[in-house]
């Protein structure tokens, strides 16, 4: 049974505004440790599993992400493309099809390429973990991660009963050491997914351990996710059929014009919460969506990068006597932050963005601002 990984490269680029635009979304930005783009980083992760790598992207980011791999060896179909953004359910569903249409018997597992990962090798041990699963089940896996605080901006997925270790199963490929220590992560039955609680079920969330993070870190055989997608919306799954035979003549424009038709969806509502078989995999790792500056700040203090104040300062800057604070200047002049605790100072030039660690999430407001003013090119 051949493995594939499907890496979801999609996003608008308004989260890490003004450094992320609608034309360079998150996972386009240098923003691993090392300088690399959070999509090179993710593939490079997911390489050593051995299995076929698949960006799946739309149309409008296609070359940027070729461009953000060039030098690596993907083998056939490097990046799958979604004519136009129709979420994350349409997106897999593709991907699945075409998949199936020259490996039916393929085991997928589905990872985002804008993550923060703390530890390389327990990401994949947890993946192979999933993949293990659904092979076991012929259903659907997730991996479910311990929720580190009451995040009301993840959504979570409650674990059920234990199911008996000895039904895991290697999905093949690579085994010694990672298929151990895959096999000795405990999968429960999926019992719910919950997307972004209030503050008081976030709270009861992390006191009760049945509830983890879902980080979207998903595994499925092809004909089970087909199935269950037929079972959801059979006209989406015939019209997902339609496409993959028109791209397969070579008819792009009408493989354009049937998957523009769409509606757009996230697959968790579309098939995962509907779904008759779902395990959680209970996986341990440093791990973070980057959905703010705020997370990037934690994420980057948590790798080693702050100061003996805490301060992540990238670029030409001077901070004395600042605390805590984020500060970013690509906008080729000095930034000097003064006495600052805990703020976020970004400058690219044609922006600066200044805004309180603890209010980051608020920066969509800006952007919302901008985009009622009509000023479309900063977005």
């Amino acid at each position: 049974m051949s493995l594939h990984v499907l890496v979801l490269a999609g996003g608008s680029g308004t989260r890490l505004w003004p450094l992320s635009r609608a034309a360079v979304p998150k996972h386009l930005l240098p923003l691993a440790s090392d300088g690399r783009t959070l999509l090179r980083a993710t593939v490079e992760r997911v390489l050593p599993l051995g299995a076929q790598v698949h960006v799946v992207t739309v149309a409008a980011q296609e070359e940027t992400c070729r461009t953000a791999l060039s030098g690596l060896d993907l083998g056939d179909h490097p990046v799958i493309a979604e004519p136009a953004a129709r979420g994350t359910g349409p997106a897999l569903g593709l991907a699945t099809r075409w998949i199936a249409r020259d490996d039916p018997g393929a085991l997928v597992c589905s990872v985002h390429a804008d993550a923060h990962v703390g530890d390389d090798a327990a990401y994949r041990v947890a993946l192979w973990a999933a993949a293990g699963w659904a092979r076991a089940t012929d259903g659907l896996a997730t991996v479910g991660l311990a929720p580190a605080y009451p995040s009301t901006g993840m959504g979570y997925i409650a674990a059920g009963e234990p199911r008996p270790a000895s039904e895991w199963v290697s999905p093949g490929g690579v085994a010694g050491p990672l298929a151990a220590a895959a096999s000795a992560l405990e999968g429960c039955a999926g019992a719910g997914f919950v997307e972004k609680p209030g503050r008081a079920d976030a709270e009861a969330y992390v006191a009760g351990g049945r509830h983890l993070w879902n980080l979207g870190l998903f595994a499925w055989p092809v004909a089970a996710f087909e199935a269950e997608l037929r079972s959801a919306d059979p006209d989406l799954a015939a019209a997902l059929h339609r496409v993959v035979d028109a791209r397969s003549r070579g008819d792009q424009p009408g493989a354009a014009a049937i998957y523009s038709g769409l509606r757009t969806v996230a697959v968790e509502p579309l098939v995962w919460e509907r779904a008759r078989t779902v395990t959680v995999v209970r996986a341990a790792f440093p791990w973070s969506d980057l959905g703010s500056w705020a997370d990037l700040l934690g994420a980057r203090r948590d790798g080693g990068e702050a100061d003996a104040d805490g301060n992540v300062l990238s670029g030409d800057v001077v901070a004395p006597g600042s605390r805590g604070c984020l500060v970013d200047a690509r906008g080729g002049r000095l930034v000097a932050v003064v006495g600052a605790e805990d703020l976020v100072v970004v400058d690219t030039g044609d922006a600066v963005l200044v805004v309180p660690a603890e209010r980051a999430q608020a920066v969509r407001d800006a952007v919302d601002a901008l985009r009622t003013r009509g000023r479309a090119e900063l977005l």
